[in-house]
């Protein structure tokens, strides 16, 4: 198995928090990139330049050298953050943050990084909220009860899904969210599993007869986003699906990587909490 590490934090402010209006976990993703950078900074066991800059690279900003077995120029980071509020009036949010492979040894890393986030100011209105830790514990991936009918509810705008050149908003087809899982899935463990998990898969032909999964949208289809940063000035579309895809057909020869799929987030800015789904065989 891929190893997986769920941390849940708490953050809490007398005022509305003033997170991005659909997405908020964006907003804590920005904020965790600064934070992170605070900390690498000041981090007494990297005296050096170059180890802080490795680090902070290694789990915020990889890039593909040349070195790395994948095509895409920026690599797959070891975390997602998701999250949601848990009072109406949004002066609270609880936060997790999934950390994969080797990340997972750098737990109080993380927590100190979250901790830095909550006194640096959250949000548009730079809110200084009270910090909590709540929980960690490494995820058990279930086994699931197939039948010929999968749901798969996109929580999170899926953004710029791409297969075959076409992008998908309005909708999601099985042979574009297969390759893109197990493409996401086999990355994630070259960069920073053992490169064993997916050994016994037999990817092409799981590609190939992901074309037999017929698909249809039950409810939902294409969101608008949209995210401007608050210290780079840049924006970028979030677009994507919404909704509820209904797949139909003989899911048994892809039971493994789709018990990651609720895990990892699929599309671009899956980092940012976009592409967040569970699925369920109805």
């Amino acid at each position: 198995m891929f190893e997986i590490k769920a941390l849940y934090y708490e953050f809490s402010s007398a005022h509305d928090l003033g997170l991005h209006q659909e997405i908020p976990t964006i907003t804590f993703r920005g904020a965790f990139g600064y934070a992170l950078a605070q900390v690498v900074a000041r981090e007494a066991c990297l005296p050096k330049l170059e180890s802080q800059v490795a680090v902070y690279r290694r789990f915020f900003m990889p890039q593909n050298d040349g070195s790395e077995n994948s095509r895409n120029h920026d690599l797959a980071r070891p975390f997602v953050i998701r999250g949601f509020y848990s009072r109406p009036d949004r002066r609270c949010f609880l936060l997790e943050i999934l950390l994969f492979g080797k990340a997972c040894e750098h737990e109080t890393f993380f927590d100190r990084v979250v901790e830095v986030m909550s006194y640096m100011g959250i949000g548009k209105y730079k809110r200084i909220c009270h910090f909590e830790k709540l929980n960690s514990r490494a995820l058990e991936i279930p086994e699931m009860e197939v039948t010929d009918r999968l749901a798969v509810h996109f929580m999170t705008p899926c953004s710029r899904l791409k297969h075959d050149g076409r992008l998908y908003e309005d909708h999601i087809p099985f042979n574009a969210l297969m390759p893109r899982l197990v493409d996401r899935l086999i990355e994630l463990d070259n960069l920073y599993g053992d490169r064993s998990f997916a050994a016994e898969w037999n990817i092409a032909e799981m590609k190939k007869n992901s074309c037999l999964i017929a698909g249809s949208v039950e409810n939902g289809g294409k969101y608008a986003a949209r995210r401007r940063s608050g210290r780079t000035k840049q924006e970028m579309s979030l677009s994507g699906f919404l909704g509820t895809m209904l797949y139909e057909g003989d899911f048994r020869p892809f039971l493994e990587p789709l018990r990651y799929l609720p895990y990892v987030n699929i599309g671009r800015f899956n980092v940012f909490g976009c592409g967040w789904c569970t699925l369920e065989f109805v």
